[in-house]
């Protein structure tokens, strides 16, 4: 009976991990569609509220930008800090291309640096629609030049400045750079317009990769309003999602790289606008609820502990409940206390490769007690296995008096028929938690560990370490009290040929765990039945 129930749980775990993989290359299933809502309100509403607050530039400052002022053709200027390299347009005071200077699309030596926004797109970050009118197709006046952060200068500021024909519509756009930062303070200013305007996300920015129909997180547009994030799948071109509350930040993001919109002082109320431009293109924007707002713009890494310094919430965009098809609470439960004590070993090794294994340590060293209290348990059941075949060659006619039979053995010997299967349920979770952690933390992409493993995301090139695993899992069994059917003895010895070609195309960091978790229990069951089990 504890045979069979251990023996369900490993074939549940393989049809787990298995079934994406199937559905993807059989049927062509990808991740799920996650519906979204609006909260109360029509998706094409037109707002005619009144701005209620306006900012008007000194007769000094006016001045100032005359003197500045440089041409109303179109012109661009470049950013260039320690991070990243940015190039903005006067054509609409827009963001034109934004670089990652530390990231790389791959290992490789030929391979490109990472681009988080093309020019390629319709909408650029930052264009200003106002009364339904975009203003991305006019030329502002630029006040200052190109920016380089990576010297002495902590930060530099560049302004983009449009004037209506009729003199009365103006805008302004203010963008503070900062040494070693991927932030970007933004105020956005207009005044003499009817209507409100909406800050536009641009196409795509932040996201380099969809990937489709891979086990990975949510791919897309995403905010935070209400203090609940929500994920936009829309469908169709030119399908449009809002949603309406108070609003913390806009986002576009895939699995390790995200650009958002965040309003730091306090949460507005206002609306935030989805709208698929088409095939792998998104957009979102933010409607301004007054004609002046200091905001922030993140365009980077979802590195955790920088989303965090953000002080808005943001680090919730790394959706550490995400496995498979969905976000399980139970995940995240267990993933963010693993996340942050992986990266406590890290700050000591160096090297996450070390940290997994210190973590199987720590996870294996608290599983102590139930590990011997499982292994006990089987050697028991394997006691009482020619009895129980007894009771149940007695009683094969007589379902209830057998069920009836087998618990007073039980009782008798102290035996625990699901003693063995506790370890195994609770490895479960953490096995999840890791995978998750692997698949969709920036960290621990291109993380290196020793010799050919360079990068413990993706997996072994050479499957070395999966054959390792299979082997160590084999001597496992080999070692374990062995059940006194012999179908069931054969069904056992063959799980680890199975869960080897399972674990051919995971992760290495992953692989490394379970095969770690592996030695530390021959390790222990060699102890237990070496000198526990005599005294």
């Amino acid at each position: 009976m504890e045979k069979n129930a251990i023996l369900f749980l490993v074939i549940s775990l393989v049809i787990l991990l298995s079934y994406p993989l199937i559905m993807e290359k059989w049927f062509g299933i990808g991740e799920k569609k996650i519906e979204t809502q609006e909260k109360g309100k029509k998706e094409n509403e037109k707002i005619e509220e009144k701005s209620v607050f306006s900012e008007e530039i000194s007769p000094v400052e006016e001045k100032k930008e005359e003197k500045e002022k440089k041409t109303f053709d179109a012109m661009e200027v470049s950013v260039e800090t320690d991070l990243f390299k940015a190039i903005l347009s006067s054509q609409g005071g827009v963001i034109k291309t934004w670089e990652l200077k530390k990231y790389k699309e791959s290992l490789k030596k030929e391979a490109k640096i990472i681009q988080l926004l093309s020019e390629e797109g319709e909408v650029y970050p930052m264009d200003l629609n106002i009364g339904g009118e975009s203003y991305g197709d006019k030329v502002f006046q630029i006040i200052g030049e190109d920016i380089n952060l990576q010297g002495r200068k902590e930060k530099e500021k560049i302004s983009f400045i449009y004037q209506g024909e009729n003199g009365r519509e103006k805008i302004r756009k203010d963008f503070t750079f900062h040494k070693n930062s991927y932030r970007v303070d933004v105020r956005i200013t207009y005044t003499g317009f009817e209507g409100k305007g909406v800050l536009s996300l641009g196409e795509n920015f932040g996201i380099t990769d969809w990937e489709k129909k891979k086990m990975v997180g949510f791919v897309g547009p995403i905010s935070l309003v209400n203090g609940k994030v929500e994920k936009d799948k829309v469908e169709n071109r030119g399908e449009k999602v809002q949603h309406f509350g108070s609003v913390r930040w806009v986002a576009l993001q895939d699995k390790y790289f995200i650009s958002t919109i965040i309003v730091p002082k306090q949460e507005v109320e206002t609306r935030v606008f989805t709208e698929k431009l088409g095939d792998d293109r998104v957009t979102i924007g933010l409607e301004l609820p007054q004609e002046a707002l200091e905001l922030a713009l993140y365009a980077g890494p979802k590195e955790h502990e920088r989303l965090k310094a953000l002080n808005a919430h943001l680090e919730e965009a790394i959706d550490f409940g995400w496995f498979i098809y969905g976000s399980w609470s139970v995940v995240r439960l267990v993933a963010k206390p693993l996340f942050a004590i992986l990266n406590f070993f890290y700050q000591f090794s160096h090297n996450y490769g070390f940290s997994i294994i210190f973590l199987t340590c720590l996870i294996k060293t608290l599983f102590i007690p139930l590990t011997h209290k499982s292994y006990t348990s089987m050697k028991g059941m394997q006691a009482i296995q020619p009895q129980m075949q007894a009771l149940q060659k007695k009683y094969k006619n007589d379902r209830e008096r057998l069920n009836k039979e087998m618990l007073s053995l039980y009782k008798n010997h102290k035996v625990n028929p699901l003693g063995g299967c506790l370890p195994v349920i609770l490895q479960i979770p953490v096995f999840i938690a890791l995978f998750n952690i692997l698949y969709t933390t920036i960290e621990l992409r291109q993380a290196p560990f020793i010799f050919w493993i360079t990068d413990l995301s993706d997996k072994d090139p050479f499957y070395v370490l999966p054959i390792i695993m299979g082997a160590t899992m084999f001597i496992q069994q080999k070692i374990q009290p062995t059940p006194m059917d012999p179908r069931q003895a054969k069904i056992m010895m063959f799980l680890p040929f199975v869960f080897t070609i399972l674990f051919l195309n995971f992760s290495s960091g992953l692989v490394l765990y379970w095969m770690t978790n592996n030695i530390l229990t021959i390790t222990q069951q060699y102890v237990t039945v070496r000198f526990l089990q005599k005294r």
